[in-house]
């Protein structure tokens, strides 16, 4: 599938968003991975769940040490208000290391680039689902970020792929749960929910939290814990989340799921 993506750059000396047709070479987002992205829902006349983005975002560049002072969230929002007025898009915001370098950076200062494109919502049933077999995470100081290096997700779709899978489930190097090939996952048993904590090395991700914290007001039970692949299999109904939405499993191995949507995560994603 390829998507058309209109691309815009804002380096740590401009002050607009100018449209850009390639990305000046070499720079430290190729050499190294040194930055971090957030995929985005610009939503008719605001990125849904903005706020829970940013905090990621921020709270990523000082664990890198880049200046949180080199993006202008207010200038984002005002020029997609601007450019894309009362419509629906995925954008994916990447904020790297300015300057080159070796390993050890010359300067703290970023470089930002926009990828906009038609927002396709999350497929509500995924079929064909199971554990990747080549791929575990580990755990790291960035684990919970979105960072420009996602080789392991890379290469868990790559096997998704090959396998034929709607779906694949990522194990962490002690074989507990983690996440999906590019989502948190959640399961119901007894009316519980579950997810993986962050200890499983798990993105923090804000489709994750906005679930939680909507679990928590309403008193609806769940934990967040340790757990292995065959708690999916006495679960009673399985999904997985980003910021495109919600998508059902519809089975894992031989156990089948209910796929009938639940209210709560509508009003949430729709």
């Amino acid at each position: 599938m390829i998507e058309i993506e209109t691309m815009y750059i804002n380096s740590s000396s401009a002050t607009n968003w100018v449209c850009l047709d390639s990305v000046e070479f070499p720079n430290r987002a190729m050499n190294f991975g040194d930055g971090l992205f957030e995929t985005m829902l610009w939503d008719l006349k605001e990125i849904r769940f903005f706020e829970k983005h940013l905090k990621r975002l921020t709270d990523g560049m000082r664990l890198l040490s880049l200046e949180e002072t080199s993006i202008n969230a207010e200038g984002l929002i005002q020029f997609l208000a601007d450019n894309f007025p009362n419509q629906r898009k995925r954008v994916r915001w990447n904020v790297y290391r300015s300057g080159q370098g070796k390993y050890t950076p010359e300067r703290n200062e970023v470089t930002q680039t926009i990828q906009i494109s038609e927002f396709k919502p999350a497929p509500k049933v995924k079929k064909s689902v199971d554990v990747a077999l080549k791929i575990q995470v580990f755990p790291s100081v960035w684990s919970s970020f979105k960072t420009l290096n996602a080789l392991s997700y890379v290469l868990a779709n790559l096997e998704r792929k090959e396998r034929g899978l709607d779906e694949i489930i990522l194990l962490d190097h002690r074989g507990f749960i983690s996440e999906s090939g590019s989502s948190n996952i959640f399961w119901i048993k007894d009316q519980v929910v579950f997810t993986p904590a962050l200890s499983c090395s798990c993105i923090n991700g804000v489709s994750r939290q906005v679930i939680l914290n909507y679990l928590g007001l309403m008193k609806i039970p769940f934990k967040e814990g340790e757990f292995l692949p065959l708690d999916l299999e006495d679960a009673d109904q399985v999904f997985v989340s980003n910021c495109t939405g919600v998508s059902y499993l519809e089975s894992f191995r031989k156990v089948r799921y209910s796929t009938f949507p639940l209210q709560y995560l509508n009003d949430l994603f729709e």
